[in-house]
Order: structure tokens, then C-alpha cells, then sequence
């Protein structure tokens, strides 16, 4: 259960780093946007797994 919530907790802040680098992308730099959203996507798929893993888990 901890490495669970140790993992959450990494991969959530990974979530809001990703979240943040994206409010301050170029306007014209479209690539790195699109890179950007493409690894938000990801990590709030990551993020949604490990939440449903750790309610999964018994105590």
C-alpha cells in the first residue's frame, strides 16, 4: 500500500509539473504543445490507474 501511495504521489506531482510547463508553452511553438498535451494525456491515464489500484488494495 505505501509503494502505491509513494507512487501517487510522484506521479501526481509529475501531473501538475506537466500541467504547469504547459501554461507557459509559446504560442508558436506548436510541436512542444502538442508533445506536451500528448504526455498530460498519459500521466492522467497513469495518474487515474494508480488511484483505482490504490482503492482496489485492501488494508
Amino acid at each position: 500500500m505505501h509503494a502505491i501511495d509513494l507512487e501517487l504521489t510522484s506521479a501526481e506531482g509529475e501531473l501538475r509539473q506537466l500541467q504547469a510547463r504547459l501554461r507557459v508553452v509559446p504560442v508558436n511553438d506548436v510541436q512542444l504543445r502538442e508533445a506536451l498535451e500528448r504526455a498530460l494525456i498519459s500521466k492522467q491515464e497513469r495518474v487515474g490507474r494508480l488511484r483505482t489500484r490504490q482503492v482496489s488494495v485492501p488494508l
